[in-house]
């Protein structure tokens, strides 16, 4: 079961689209870690309609804007993590994390790096 359809209490939402709520993450990597979760449960980017992610789009540069305005931020990192990526019981969401000079964000980020074919990469995107 989903936990952003079953679980998110009407008074954990700061603010609405018509698409997409927005609360506090509960699980932040820094102070005022957002997320931006979609009102209808989407499994991944490419299950949302295109009019759909224009509101969240709007949405999220709505809320940018008034961190950047109420907030002495240097600016935000903004992700989302896609279908299988995605931890389970949830769906489609974006993350938006507040960012301050030298706040080490970064310095503990480590993947396993694993081969891509990056001639093949290349040619599939110029088509």
């Amino acid at each position: 079961m989903c936990i952003f359809c079953s679980q998110i209490d009407k008074k954990q939402i700061l603010r609405e689209s018509n698409d997409f709520f927005l609360v506090l993450d509960i699980n932040p990597n820094q102070i005022g870690h957002l997320l931006i979760i979609s009102k209808k449960h989407y499994e991944s980017l490419e299950d949302i309609p295109d009019l759909v992610l224009l509101d969240e789009l709007k949405f999220e540069k709505e809320i940018v804007g008034i961190l950047k305005e109420n907030f002495d931020i240097l600016d935000v990192t903004i992700f989302q993590n896609n279908g299988l990526t995605m931890d389970e019981g949830v769906h489609f969401h974006k993350h938006i994390i507040p960012r301050y000079k030298e706040d080490g964000f970064w310095d503990n980020f480590h993947v396993k790096e694993v081969h891509m074919d990056l001639e093949k990469l290349s040619l599939v995107l110029k088509k």
